[in-house]
């Protein structure tokens, strides 16, 4: 991909607000991963924010924003909550397990 397709990409990637997506998107994710959404209020709202920091990352390992930060929210949620940050094997850091996993997990998204 040339440097300019990537930088439109990147802008349309830009144009999805992530909170709009989750709202509609995030229940039926993660009941495709067998997590009813109604157990954890407010995790939209409590850890949507902080994924701002990891945008350019996951855009430019070709992971949608939206999606990326879906993927991200599963890192405060049992049982993929063990396998970041703080884990039995050491530190595993948010942006790098969600790029690692985006195969396991971008084929539950629309």
């Amino acid at each position: 991909m040339d440097e300019q397709t990537k930088r439109v990409k990147i802008q349309q990637m830009k144009a999805i607000n992530h909170y709009h997506y989750l709202e509609k998107h995030l229940p039926e994710f993660l009941a495709k991963l067998g997590i009813d959404f109604n157990t954890m209020p407010g995790i939209i709202s409590a850890h949507g924010d902080k994924a701002y920091g990891y945008r350019t990352i996951f855009e430019e390992s070709g992971i949608p924003f939206e999606k990326g930060v879906a993927i991200y929210l599963l890192t405060y949620i049992k049982p993929f909550s063990e396998e970041c940050r703080q884990t039995k094997n050491g530190w595993v850091p948010p942006d790098q397990w969600v790029i690692r996993n985006k195969d396991r997990f971008l084929k539950y998204l629309p």
